[in-house]
């Protein structure tokens, strides 16, 4: 039992800062970019039963708006669909940038994706009406998003880029758990699914329904 306990001692601080190196990583070099003719998209994160942001919505969200005020971007998409209840991610987020002070109509709901690759492709038409899209989430699985998005239609290989943010250490709950999840995805896409080009096509969920108040706005 006493060599168990050290054994976790050791290895939990070797997991840290395995996990804050490959956040660091993946963190997107400051890079310029012309302001203006762009969009923000911030990928979904489940929210509480009770229907209010998760920490993990807050953090996606108060990041994206960094990135949409710094690069001056003329909207924000939030895209995810109700996946562990039946709350919808993007609403519950849209309504969280709402009372951080983002306008209504410089807000766009995608409601159906259920996972990352959908999170693009139930974007793909949009995406590709402007010259940049910056992809929030943290470092790692914004890089996994841009990534798919190149997979998925070879014209948004320059333009959707990393805007990832590396987590502050006091959210070690998630994003301990988070690095793990995203290094495992990594291995599947490289061992799986980057194998068969057939499987590269955008995919997009069912519509769920939803109140006029929450339809999407679109360009």
């Amino acid at each position: 039992m006493k060599n168990r306990w050290i054994g976790a001692l050791l290895t939990f601080p070797i997991a840290v800062l395995a996990s804050e190196a490959a956040y660091r990583i993946a963190e997107p070099s400051a890079q310029s970019y012309p302001s203006g003719n762009c969009l923000v998209l911030a990928l979904g994160a489940p929210s509480r039963a009770d229907g209010t942001a998760s920490a993990l919505q807050r953090f996606r969200v108060e990041a994206a708006l960094d990135t949409l005020r710094q690069r001056r971007c003329r909207g924000l998409l939030l895209s995810g669909g109700a996946v562990r209840n039946e709350r919808i991610e993007a609403v519950t987020m849209a309504n969280l940038a709402k009372t951080l002070g983002v306008p209504a109509d410089q807000l766009v709901i995608e409601p159906t994706a259920r996972n990352t690759w959908q999170n693009v492709g139930c974007l793909h038409s949009r995406l590709l009406k402007v010259e940049r899209v910056f992809v929030v989430s943290d470092s790692l699985h914004a890089q996994r998003a841009v990534r798919y998005a190149c997979r998925q239609d070879a014209r948004l290989c320059q333009r959707v880029v990393n805007a990832g943010v590396v987590p502050p250490i006091d959210q070690l709950w998630w994003s301990l758990p988070g690095a793990a999840w995203q290094g495992a995805a990594f291995l599947r896409d490289r061992l799986q699914f980057e194998r068969n080009a057939s499987a590269n096509g955008p995919l997009c969920g069912q519509r769920p329904p939803m109140s006029s108040s929450h339809q999407p706005r679109l360009w």
